[in-house]
C-alpha cells in the first residue's frame, strides 16, 4: 500500500507543477498577444515529432525492462521446479539417502528464500554460499550408489534436474545484475522533460483546455517513468517477483 501512495504522490507532484506552469504560460501568452507577438508556426509540428520520438524511446524502455523481468520469472520457475523434482525423486531412494537429498534441497531453498532474495532486491552480489548449498544437493545424490535399475533411473533423472537448477541459477544471478543502461535512462528522463516543455511553445487560446491536456499528459508520462523504474528491479519494489516458488519445493514430497 505504501508503494501505491508513493506512486500517487509522485504523479500528483508532477501534475501540480505542470498545472502551475500552464497557468504562468497562459498569462505570458495573453500578454504576448496584446503586444502583437506572433508564435513560430513550426512549434506545433516540432512538438508532435518530438512526442513521436519519445513514444519510441518509452516503448523501447518498457520492452527492455519487461523482457528482463520475464526472463527472471522463467529462471526462477525453472530453478524451483527442478529443485522440487529432486525432492520428489528422492522417494525412489533408500530412507537414509532420501533424507539427505531432501534436507539438502530444503536447506538450499530456504537460503534462497530468506538470505539471497533480500540481496537480489537490493541489487547486491550473492556471494558463493548459495553455490555451495547447491553443490550439497548434488553431493547428496553422488554419495549414493544405485543398486537397482529403478534407482539408476531415478539417479539419472535427478542429475538432469540438478543440471537445470545450475543453469537456472546462473540465469537468476545474471538477471539480478541486469537493468536499463544509463544512456537509456538519460533518454527517458530528458526526452520526457523535453516533450513536456515543448507543450508551452505553442498556445491554446482556452487556458482551461491547455491546463487539462498538460496535466493529463504529465500524469501519463510520470506514471510510465515510475512503471519503468519499478519493472527495472525484477526482485524488488512493488512489482518485484516473489520467492514463493522456493517455499513450495517440499509440497507434495
Amino acid at each position: 500500500m505504501e508503494h501505491v501512495i508513493a506512486v500517487i504522490g509522485i504523479v500528483v507532484g508532477f501534475v501540480v507543477v505542470a498545472g502551475g506552469a500552464v497557468l504562468l504560460n497562459g498569462r505570458r501568452a495573453r500578454r504576448s498577444a496584446r503586444e502583437g507577438l506572433v508564435r513560430d508556426d513550426t512549434a506545433e509540428y516540432l512538438t508532435m515529432m518530438v512526442g513521436v520520438l519519445y513514444a519510441l524511446v518509452l516503448g523501447l524502455a518498457l520492452v527492455t525492462v519487461w523482457e528482463a523481468k520475464s526472463d527472471a520469472d522463467t529462471n526462477i520457475s525453472a530453478e524451483a521446479g527442478a529443485l522440487h523434482q529432486t525432492y520428489l525423486l528422492a522417494d525412489g531412494l533408500p530412507p537414509a539417502a532420501a533424507q539427505r537429498a531432501r534436507a539438502a534441497a530444503d536447506t538450499y531453498a530456504a537460503y534462497v528464500r530468506n538470505d539471497e532474495w533480500p540481496l537480489m532486491a537490493q541489487g547486491r552480489p550473492l556471494g558463493t554460499r548459495g553455490w555451495t548449498l547447491l553443490h550439497d544437493v548434488q553431493n547428496a545424490w553422488t554419495s549414493f550408489e544405485p543398486t537397482t535399475n529403478a534407482q539408476q533411473q531415478v539417479d539419472q533423472l535427478a542429475f538432469g534436474q540438478i543440471s537445470v537448477a545450475y543453469q537456472a541459477r546462473h540465469g537468476r544471478e545474471a538477471d539480478g545484475r541486469r537493468g536499463m543502461s544509463g544512456v537509456m535512462w538519460f533518454g527517458l528522463l530528458a526526452g520526457g522533460a523535453l516533450t513536456l516543455g515543448l507543450m508551452f511553445l505553442f498556445g491554446i487560446e482556452r487556458t482551461g483546455t491547455h491546463l487539462v491536456l498538460a496535466m493529463g499528459f504529465t500524469s501519463l508520462i510520470a506514471f510510465m517513468v515510475v512503471l519503468v523504474y519499478a519493472l527495472n528491479s525484477p526482485f524488488g519494489g512493488p512489482l518485484g517477483l516473489s520467492p514463493v516458488p522456493f517455499a513450495d519445493v517440499a509440497v507434495g514430497g
